[in-house]
C-alpha cells in the first residue's frame, strides 16, 4: 500500500513537471520569446496561471513611437505637405521621413501630437490631415511681437491599420514659413500607439 502511494505521487508530480514544461515551451515557441518572466506565475502546486500568458499567445503586442522635426526652415505651398526630416524616435518604422505621413501599422488606439512655431513678426498655421480629411489645425502668430510664438496640441485617435496621418499647410497661410532647426524641435509631429485591438 505504502508503495502504491509513493507511486501515485510520483505519478502526479511527474505529470505536473511535464504540464509545466510542455506550457513553456508552448510559451515560447509561439510567441517568439525566451521567456515571459513575470508573466509565468509559478503556484504552490506548480500550476500555471495563464490570464496574462494566454493573452500574449493570441498576439504579440506592437510597440510603435515617432518623434520628428524640422530641421530646415520650409516655405508653405498649397496644401503642402510638412516632412519633418529628422527623427528622434521611430520604433516600429511608420513614420515616413521622406513622404511626411505616420501609417498606422496595426488598429489602435493612438496620442498624436504636434507643435508649431512662428517666427517674430509672422504668422503660421497647419492642418493635422487622417487620409485626406483635416481634422484640427495649429497656429502660431507673432506679428504684433518682435518673438516667437508657438502652439502645441495632443489628440487622442482611433486608427485603423493604413490609415495616414500628416500634417499641412492650412488655407489661406501658403507662403508663410516655418522655422527649422537642427538641434530644436520647434515644429514638431509625434506619435505613440496606447492600445492594440
Amino acid at each position: 500500500m505504502f508503495g502504491f502511494l509513493i507511486s501515485t505521487r510520483y505519478f502526479r508530480s511527474l505529470s505536473m513537471n511535464l504540464f509545466t514544461v510542455l506550457a513553456v515551451l508552448v510559451a515560447v515557441i509561439c510567441c517568439n520569446s525566451p521567456c515571459f518572466g513575470r508573466d509565468i506565475i509559478k503556484g504552490r502546486n506548480e500550476h500555471l496561471i495563464f490570464s496574462q500568458v494566454g493573452s500574449n499567445l493570441r498576439y504579440r503586442r506592437s510597440v510603435v513611437a515617432f518623434t520628428a522635426w524640422l530641421s530646415k526652415t520650409t516655405t508653405l505651398g498649397t496644401n503642402h505637405v510638412v516632412v519633418y526630416n529628422k527623427l528622434l524616435l521611430n520604433k516600429g518604422n511608420a513614420y515616413n521621413v521622406h513622404t511626411g505621413h505616420f501609417t498606422a501599422p496595426v488598429r489602435g488606439l493612438y496620442l498624436l501630437s504636434a507643435s508649431i512655431m512662428a517666427s517674430p513678426r509672422q504668422h503660421v498655421a497647419l492642418s493635422m490631415v487622417r487620409n485626406g480629411i483635416n481634422f484640427d489645425a495649429l497656429y502660431g502668430d507673432s506679428r504684433d511681437v518682435n518673438k516667437y510664438s508657438s502652439q502645441s496640441r495632443s489628440y487622442t485617435v482611433m486608427l485603423q491599420r493604413g490609415d495616414k496621418v500628416w500634417m499641412r499647410t492650412f488655407r489661406g497661410f501658403e507662403g508663410q514659413v516655418l522655422a527649422g532647426h537642427s538641434h530644436a524641435l520647434y515644429n514638431s509631429f509625434s506619435g505613440v500607439l496606447l492600445n492594440q485591438f
